[in-house]
């Protein structure tokens, strides 16, 4: 019985160890690309602004364009 009860406490310090060892990668895994995501991500968000004005449509210069061919004739009263 307390050769169980020893083996799980054992068991259950191994798995703690890894289960620490696990984080603690993680950790420094995360405190070494994260700071590279952000630069990237800077980058992206200086851009925006650039983008979003590539998507706008420009007003055409000089008179408005009215082109009534493009309208349907109305029918003429009887």
């Amino acid at each position: 019985m307390i050769f169980k009860l020893a083996f799980l406490c054992l068991v259950l310090m191994v798995l703690g160890l890894v289960a620490f060892f696990a984080v603690w990668h993680l950790a420094n895994w995360l405190r070494w690309s994260v700071p590279r995501v952000v630069v990237s991500l800077g980058h992206w968000a200086v851009s925006l602004p650039r983008r979003m004005r590539s998507l706008a449509v420009d007003s055409p210069q000089g008179r408005p364009f009215n082109d009534s061919r493009d309208v349907w004739p109305t029918p003429a009263d009887d």
